[in-house]
């Protein structure tokens, strides 16, 4: 009897795998077919939502040596003020007011705004850095997770994956998708580090955005009996309890 509710429960178990790993996340079909990677140059374009950091200095940067930025524009290095793009792509900056910087790169965006600051300062140097934009990692089915800042060089897929800690021994180096764009439509990439001649592919620069998810192992067994000892506590209690009363009434 005690070993038919065993195997039943067992059965039980394993009659979904959603039940073994609820937390898997980005699901594909067996026969779902990743869209080739291409390696591409981009600029950065600045977007509604980015928030910046704007730093001004005169005399062509000479003040990056000496020290201390314009107050009101960028307080310096140490304490930079920041700005968010609007919706409709302007920003509110001080001294030149509102101005359409949205859909501009991010070089000639600088550019444009010495040009503006040209009128009140002598030679001004801009320097724009984009302080909120991120990729994200999930490893271990969806279970860990993590936001990286997108530095100022870029960061690489690899970059990425030390950056979170690198690999965990449940990871499938041969498995790392790659999901880029809308998220009604999103492209799928998939990636294999697990030997040189695949690595190679991956050395690119991950855009904003971007969502990185490293396959695992199931680990059934481990979820198994994660899963039905509570259950097999719960009937060796009842089975004691029984042996117990049925000796005492002997």
């Amino acid at each position: 009897m005690k070993n038919t509710l065993y195997i039943s429960l067992v059965l039980l178990v394993f009659a979904s795998c959603k039940v073994l790993t609820p937390t898997t996340m980005f699901e594909t079909e067996k026969d779902f077919e990743y869209m080739p990677f291409e390696h591409s140059i981009t600029s950065t374009i600045l977007q509604p939502y980015d928030q910046i950091s704007v730093l001004m200095y005169t005399n062509n940067g000479s003040a990056l040596i000496e020290g201390g930025g314009i107050p009101g524009v960028g307080a310096g290095a140490e304490s930079p003020i920041t700005y968010m793009i609007r919706q409709d792509s302007t920003v509110k900056l001080p001294i030149i007011g509102d101005i359409r910087l949205g859909g501009m790169e991010k070089d000639s965006a600088e550019y444009f705004l010495e040009q503006k600051l040209g009128q009140f300062y002598q030679n001004p140097y801009i320097k724009i850095t984009i302080t909120n934009r991120t990729i994200i990692l999930f490893f271990e089915k969806g279970t860990q997770g993590q936001s990286i800042a997108i530095p100022e060089d870029g960061i690489t897929l690899l970059d990425a994956i030390a950056g979170a800690g690198g690999l965990t021994e449940n990871s499938k180096a041969y498995k790392i998708k790659l999901i880029r764009g809308d998220n009604k439509n999103p492209r799928v990439y998939n990636f294999n580090i697990s030997n040189i001649e695949e690595f190679r592919k991956a050395n690119f620069v991950l855009e904003a955005n971007d969502i990185i998810y490293v396959d695992s192992r199931p680990r059934y067994m481990t979820r198994i009996l994660s899963e039905v000892q509570p259950y097999l506590m719960l009937v060796t209690t009842i089975s004691s309890t029984i042996l117990a009363f049925t000796l005492l009434n002997k």
